[in-house]
């Protein structure tokens, strides 16, 4: 089975959308950010209010701005640099992702790149809508799209890597 893909920034910008908190760490950072941004924004409403020193001023609106950037911007700016760092690195603005599942192993291939991979580090895989991620033990996960198979389907890969985690 074959999964295959164009990656463009328009592509990988949309992943950046996808973000969702995933585990307890996460989940706590958001709520501090949160509690940070709505203490800034109070600070500097409180601040200008009451006239205080510019200084309180200049803090609660840095706290307000570190805040808003962690919240709403941050995974934006990340996602972008990773699109810079591939497209420099491959020399191209575009390029085919494949994922191939053979009988052994797993072979990823980013333009020119290609990793191996073993069936045995899959740890869970999640599908929402038309995506899949396949989350390996080495902090990496696989996006398939399950319309972008060229060989085979989605239901007939599933049912090998389960085949193959037994």
């Amino acid at each position: 089975m074959k999964n295959q893909y164009k990656i463009t920034k328009d592509l990988m910008q949309t992943w950046a959308k996808e973000y969702h908190l995933h585990g307890a760490a996460n989940v706590i950072l958001f709520i501090i950010w949160c509690v940070l941004g709505i203490i800034g924004i109070s600070g500097l409403i409180f601040s200008i209010a009451l006239h205080s020193e510019w200084m309180a001023i200049y803090i609660y609106a840095l706290l307000t701005i570190i805040a808003v950037f962690k919240l709403f911007l941050a995974r934006f700016v990340v996602w972008s640099k990773r699109y810079k760092l591939y497209s420099t690195t491959y020399g191209v603005s575009e390029w085919i992702r494949t994922t191939e599942f053979l009988d052994d192993e797993i072979i990823l291939t980013d333009h020119t790149s290609v990793s191996k991979l073993k069936y045995s580090n899959i740890e869970k895989i999640k599908e929402k809508n038309n995506v899949v991620m396949i989350f390996m033990n080495n902090n990496m996960a696989l996006r398939l799209y399950k319309d972008a198979f060229v060989e085979g389907s989605w239901e007939e890969c599933k049912k090998k890597i389960n085949d193959m985690l037994k």
